[in-house]
């Protein structure tokens, strides 16, 4: 490795790693994916973020993609499909990716069908301990950074970015325990296929950022 190079040596082989990090929302999907990409020194991206810079570009499919939200509608899943095969054509996924909380049913299972992951990761953490961190969370409405409500950090503090520290309406407990249902019915079943690929290594999700990153580099 070279002089400067951060990532893990523990974990950097020079093994292609393809990454499906899945798991419950607050599950710490979005950090967890963070530290793996600068430790193996590979993209992490989640569709959201896909999508979100496809409409800052201003191509036809971004302005396409752009009006469907606005209507607020949800791209079909072949979009969704499509959208990630051209980010995984780019240069820097050739030497592995991470891809955050994808694909999320089925549908978006079956429409993977171009490339095949080498690792899939469940953060597993109880309801109750979602609900607990989602009703205290707070979304940078400029970089999209996620925090906790905190005595130093309240809705409505400025960000180092210029944005604006908020509380996302869909964090109330009726709303998350919606999508924890949906994660349940829906994803669940994904997980189920991957197991029957022997692709799946569940990992603890409770405790601070830094002891699940430790159980993350032991299921690797």
């Amino acid at each position: 490795m070279l002089s400067g190079d951060r990532r893990d040596p523990f974990l950097y082989t020079g093994f292609m790693y393809k990454i499906l990090l899945m798991g419950p929302q607050g599950s710490g999907k979005g950090t967890q994916a963070e530290r793996l990409s600068a430790d193996l020194g590979i993209p992490a991206f989640g569709m959201g973020q896909l999508i979100r810079e496809e409409i800052t570009r201003g191509s036809k499919h971004g302005k396409n993609l752009e009006r469907i939200i606005m209507r607020g509608d949800l791209i079909s899943d072949t979009e969704a499909a499509d959208l990630l095969k051209r980010r995984l054509s780019s240069q820097d996924t050739q030497h592995g990716y991470i891809l955050d909380g994808y694909p999320r049913n089925i549908e978006q299972y079956n429409a993977f069908d171009f490339d095949q992951p080498t690792h899939v990761l469940v953060i597993d953490i109880p309801r109750e301990e979602s609900l607990r961190r989602l009703s205290g969370r707070l979304t940078c409405d400029g970089c999209n950074k996620i925090g906790i409500m905190s005595r130093t950090l309240q809705p409505g503090d400025p960000c180092g970015c210029g944005g604006v520290w908020r509380q996302r309406k869909d964090d109330e407990p009726s709303a998350i325990n919606n999508r924890l249902t949906i994660y349940e019915e829906e994803t669940a079943p994904v997980i189920a296929r991957y197991e029957k690929d022997g692709l799946v290594h569940h990992v603890d999700g409770v405790g601070d950022p830094g002891q699940v990153s430790e159980r993350i580099r032991g299921a690797l």
